[in-house]
Formats: structure tokens, sequence, C-alpha cells
């Protein structure tokens, strides 16, 4: 009874708005982004669109993280120490809360590009399991898993990916419980996770120790080849049209240039001096550049080259950019501010102020930032 009365609650998630008329609902993945905030017991929802403040979640326990799913048409927050994910379902005008029961710590929580299961890690158990949350059903289960790093996904979601830096390895195990690696250093390495190409068939991982970007053929779980870069390579950031590698460079303050067609490093320029996000926007012909003192560079990602610069009040968040390129969110926690920009003129927008000072990153289900 209570398994049949949780799947009536959850397959309303997925239902239209007829119910409700009145009521618009924040299920627009491409308009609102959400934010936790741990001390607050909440999500704030923010409208893109508008750029206000739409809406608090009050939730029965505090937000370790939190991912939106378009496709289900909920929030997915994980709670750590209940070890349960709390669902909430955006077309409804009490947006309506459902306990998710877990037997794992839900450490990292990702949903699919498919945007019906979700990727669970508890970091402490080492276990990683895939949920369809819709069923309830755990659909793959894998111990011994060890990262430090974020996991990601295939484009249909079928597999899953993360990287082991004391092994030295790329893993990747799939819904059929088939399990390979893939040998990138010999030694324990300051390995970033892997970003893949828009089309899924190409991985990027950086060594900051060695300087290097390794390109893999996820296909056949090979090296390709390896790319020079700047000193101390962070996570690279990928375009959404799917030609550029943007990686940050923290030991030298630079950003590099790589193409996903011919896996060649194209240019190192100078930017801000350690990375926080690449977010690209306006069509792919700027990104910006965010560094963890509130420094921002527009860069021209064709060639690399400086367009213009901004100051942040604080320590931001890793940014986001709206699915239509056009406008970069950045969260400025201990200022409780929300700042934008406009890509295509780089120009400073009205913040939301008064947000709460511990906010967490931004999710939005629909954003520019595609493959990161």
């Amino acid at each position: 009874m209570a398994r049949r009365l949780f799947l009536r609650h959850l397959a309303a998630i997925v239902m239209t708005c007829s119910l409700s008329p009145s009521f618009a609902g924040y299920d627009d993945g491409a308009r609102y982004a959400f934010l936790p905030s741990y001390m607050q017991k909440s999500i704030v929802v923010i409208d893109l669109y508008d750029r206000a403040r739409a809406h608090d979640v009050k939730l029965n326990a505090a937000p370790d993280s939190v991912a939106a799913s378009e496709v289900l048409r909920a929030l997915v927050i994980g709670h750590n120490a209940n070890k349960m994910l709390t669902l909430v379902d955006l077309m409804t005008e009490e947006l309506t809360q459902i306990g998710y029961p877990l037997a794992i710590e839900p450490n990292v929580v990702l949903v699919s590009p498919i945007g019906e299961t979700a990727a669970i890690y508890d970091s402490a158990a080492s276990i990683l399991q895939v949920h369809a949350l819709r069923r309830k059903e755990i659909l793959l289960s894998v111990s011994n898993v060890e990262t430090a790093t974020e996991l990601t996904f295939n484009p249909d979601g079928s597999t899953i990916y993360w990287v082991d830096q004391a092994q030295g390895t790329l893993n990747a195990v799939d819904l059929w419980s088939s399990r390979r690696s893939l040998k990138l250093t010999r030694k324990a390495a300051s390995l970033s996770a892997m970003t893949r190409s828009v089309d899924g068939t190409l991985g990027f991982i950086s060594n900051a120790d060695s300087d290097q970007v390794y390109v893999v053929d996820l296909h056949d779980l090979k090296m390709l080849r390896t790319a020079g870069v700047g000193r101390a390579p962070g996570r690279p950031w990928g375009t959404a049209d799917g030609q550029y590698m943007l990686v940050p460079n923290t030991g030298s303050g630079t950003l590099t240039a790589i193409s996903t067609l011919s896996s060649d490093s194209l240019y190192t320029v100078k930017t801000v001096s350690n990375a926080v996000s690449v977010n690209p926007g306006w069509i792919d012909t700027v990104a910006a550049v965010i560094g963890d003192d509130g420094s921002i560079i527009f860069h021209n990602i064709a060639n690399g080259a400086e367009l213009s610069r901004e100051k942040l009040p604080g320590a931001p968040s890793a940014g986001v950019v709206t699915s239509d390129s056009k406008t970069l969110a950045v969260a400025i926690p201990d200022s409780g501010e929300m700042a934008f920009f406009d890509m295509r003129k780089r120009k400073r927008l009205p913040s939301i102020l008064g947000m709460p000072n511990d906010i967490g990153e931004i999710s939005l289900a629909i954003s520019n930032n595609l493959c990161h």
C-alpha cells in the first residue's frame, strides 16, 4: 500500500498543470534556478527571466545538494545525515514534497541527461547507485568506487564515469554492471573529473601534476592522445556547440582552448588566477572566466583575446549561463547576492540582494553549460 501511494504521488510530478491552471509552476527548466541554503533548510528559487527571487521552498531537513530534472519537473534534494532524498514537485501550487529513503548517504546526486534517473554516490561507503526515480527502483549498485571528483554520465544515461586519483584511472560502469577501467598515469596524480564532448564520444581529463589533458575514446575506453596546457590545469569546461574544451590553469593563471575536432591546443592566454568556473555564452563566442577572488574576465573563445573585466564584491561560487546563452548568473554566498551579466554586451545587470549568506551552487535543469 505504501509503495502504491508513493507511486501515485510521484506520478503527479510528470502530469500536466491542468489541475492547477492558475499556477504556472516552477517547472520551466530554462527559466528557474535553484540554490540550497543549509542553515535555513530551504531552496531559493530564482526567476532568471525577471532576475528576481521567486520563492523559498521550506524543507524538513537541511539540503546538502540539489539537482533539477526537466523530465520529472522536480527537484532532487540530497540529505546526507538522513540518508534520503526529497523530491519536490515543481508543477503543483503546494510544491509537494515526497520523501525518498536510501540505504546510503547521497554525498553526490547527479541527475542523468535523460532526466528520469539519478546517480547517488556515498563517498565513505564507496558505493555508487543509479536510481529510477519514478519507479523507486535501484538500477545499478556498485561497490569499491573511489573518487574525489564529480561523476559524469554519457548522453543517454546508460554509462557513468568517474576518476580514481589514487589509482590514476578513468572508470566506467553501465546499467548492465559491465565495469571497465583505463590507466591514465602510473602514479597517484591530481586528476580532474572527466568532461565529455557533446556527442559523448570523447572524454577530457586534466592532470595537474604533468600539465596535460588526456583525450579518451569513450566508446572503446582507450587513450587517444595528450594535449599540453598551462601549469596545474583544472577540469575542462565544454562549449555547447561542441567545438572547444576550455581549460583553466590555476598554476599559471591562464586559459587553454582545445579543439574537440583535432584535440590540439589552440592557444593559452592569461586570465584570472584561480578559476572557479569557465562559462561560455552568447552563442559560444564569449567565455566568462570567474576567479575565486571575484574577478571575471571575458574572453573571445575563437582566439582567446580579453574583451573586458568585472569585479564581484566577494568570493563567488561557480556560475551558470542560461540556455539561450544570453545571461550569466553568479551566486556570491558571503554577501547574499546573485549577480547577473549580459553575455553579449558583457555588462553587469541589477543583482538580487538579501539572499541567505550560505547559499550553495546554482542548479539549472537546462543551461548553456551542457557538458560539465
